[in-house]
Formats: structure tokens, sequence, C-alpha cells
């Protein structure tokens, strides 16, 4: 009797285990055919006031869709099956903590885009969505960090929002769940 409890005990610690895992399963896009998922990104513009957001944006999303290989980016847009457009929206550098003087210690980076993913050949959007990112950092309290350092982060998980929206888009119109 005592080994069926333990069994049931053992099976209550282990299923929410299971489901966290089963959860956090990041899904690929490999088994569709490669030439589907040629992917041409379009510079992104920018209508804030930093002046080259949309630079460093672009080639880290350049590099997390590529790390990730879900999408195939191609050099010409004639050569892809979809297309990625974007526009930086916004990006802000608040102070969030003060010092005696009222000059800020803790500082917080925002950073908000408008993206679009098209199909190529008939124009279908399949994606259509703002995205965010938010940041804190501080140059001189517990570990210091640049703004440099901290932009580079910020941008980094907007990538990562931006790479997993495209993903669920993507597999979300080919697999009939949207």
């Amino acid at each position: 009797m005592s080994l069926l409890r333990f069994s049931r005990y053992l099976w209550l610690l282990l299923l929410p285990g299971w489901l966290i895992f089963a959860g956090c399963v990041y899904p690929d896009l490999k088994e569709f055919p490669r030439q589907q998922r040629t992917l041409y990104l379009y510079n992104f513009a920018n209508s804030t006031f930093d002046a080259d957001a949309q630079v460093e944006l672009n080639d880290i999303l350049r590099e997390e869709i590529h790390s990730k290989d879900d999408f195939l980016i191609v050099s010409e847009p004639e050569e892809a099956s979809l297309g990625l457009y974007g526009e930086v929206t916004l990006y802000r550098k608040e102070g969030r903590l003060y010092d005696n003087l009222r000059n800020p210690t803790r500082y917080e980076l925002i950073i908000g885009v408008r993206i679009r993913m098209r199909e190529k050949p008939s124009g279908r959007v399949l994606l259509s969505s703002e995205e965010s990112a938010t940041v804190h950092y501080s140059p001189r309290e517990g570990f210091p960090e640049s703004e440099l350092q901290a932009r580079h982060r910020l941008l980094r998980e907007l990538a990562r929002n931006i790479h997993r929206s495209m993903v669920a888009a993507y597999r979300g119109q080919h697999t009939g769940q949207n």
C-alpha cells in the first residue's frame, strides 16, 4: 500500500514539472518546406529621435532569425516567399531612481516597434502587430552597466519577441489555427 501511495505522490510531483517543461519547448518551423520559409528582411524605418535604433535592431534581428533557423534570410526580395517590414515607433530613456541631488541612478530603456510580415506572391498579411521591450539598468549601483550594454540587451529581448511572434503567426496561418 505504501508503494502505491508513493507512486501517487511521485506522479503529483512530476506532473506540474512536465507541464511547465512542455510549455517551455520552443516550437520551430523545420517541418515546413525550406522554400516557403525564405524571408527578406527589409530595413526598418525609424520615427523616433534616436538615430541608430533601427540599424542595430535590423542587425540583431537578422542574427536572431539566423540562429534559430526557422526562416531562411535571403539577400534579394525576389528570392523570398515572405517579407518582414518594421518601424521603430518608440525609444525612450527615463530615470527611475534618483539620489538626494535628484540625479538619476537607475534608468529604464523602452523600445516599441510596429511590424508586418507578408507572403510575397499573394501579399497576404501573416502578422501585423506591435512589439515592445523594457530593461532597467544602473551605471553606478549593483551590477554597473553602461547605457550601450543595456541598449544591446534591450534590442536582443525585442528581437526574441519579434521572432516568437513571427513563428506563431507563420505556424498559425499554415496549420489553420488563425
